[in-house]
């Protein structure tokens, strides 16, 4: 009865502390959900982090300041790995799935992302207007010639293709949502938009990634 009582202490004590140092450890079905398979990773030997979203969500423009800063805190065995999605029935997402497919090929993406979240949800800019985009693309520096030819060249379709397969492969049904490793997936609406808590959250099961036996 004693070792009883003495382990019911200890729990709580634990949930205390948990709950006064804010730390608590995530909670499968509650702050992630588990893949229903482990899915590839690109950069083999690295923790890959998967962002997927959508230049046209006001959710993901409000988190990407936030994601590029966290980004930068990544230890060097983390990568951070960025999907435009492509739902099924979309027509209107495939013109930005579009621009991210082509400032990827052209190796511009990390370095425009915030501009095109910017002229897309601050300036209303409509760049899925092709006369649009490639006058605001000029404008950014970027060679329009180069540009063009990935937005439209024969690889577009199949990059489009990709981004819907994936979509649909991860059962990416809301955004942004991060996939962990393959393994874990989460997004700030698991912490009703506590953004603080969600990186905590990620950077747990990336800890808990790196802990785990390996293969």
């Amino acid at each position: 009865m004693r070792i009883a009582k003495l382990f019911t202490r200890l729990i709580v004590t634990g949930l205390a502390l948990a709950a006064l140092t804010g730390h608590a450890e995530p909670r499968a079905g509650v702050d992630f959900d588990y893949m229903p398979k482990a899915m590839p990773v690109e950069t083999p030997g690295k923790i890959e982090v998967i962002e997927f979203f959508w230049f046209g969500c006001p959710h993901c423009f409000h988190l990407e300041p936030k994601v590029t800063a966290w980004e930068k805190t990544l230890p060097k065995d983390v990568v951070l790995r960025r999907e435009h999605v492509m739902w099924d029935g979309r027509s209107d997402m495939a013109g930005h799935a579009k621009v991210f497919n082509a400032l990827k090929a052209i190796k511009q993406l990390n370095a425009l992302t915030p501009a095109v979240f910017n002229a897309i949800q601050r300036d209303r800019v409509e760049l899925r207007d092709d006369k649009t985009l490639f006058e605001w693309v000029t404008k950014q520096g970027v060679n329009r010639a180069q540009f063009e030819a990935a937005y439209k060249g024969f690889g577009a379709q199949a990059q489009l293709a990709r981004a819907t397969q994936l979509t649909r492969d991860y059962g990416i049904d809301g955004v942004p949502t991060f996939i962990i490793n393959g393994k874990y997936k989460t997004s700030p609406s698991k912490t009703d938009g506590d953004e603080e808590r969600f990186f905590k959250i990620v950077n747990e099961l990336i800890a808990k990634e790196r802990s785990a036996p390996k293969k």
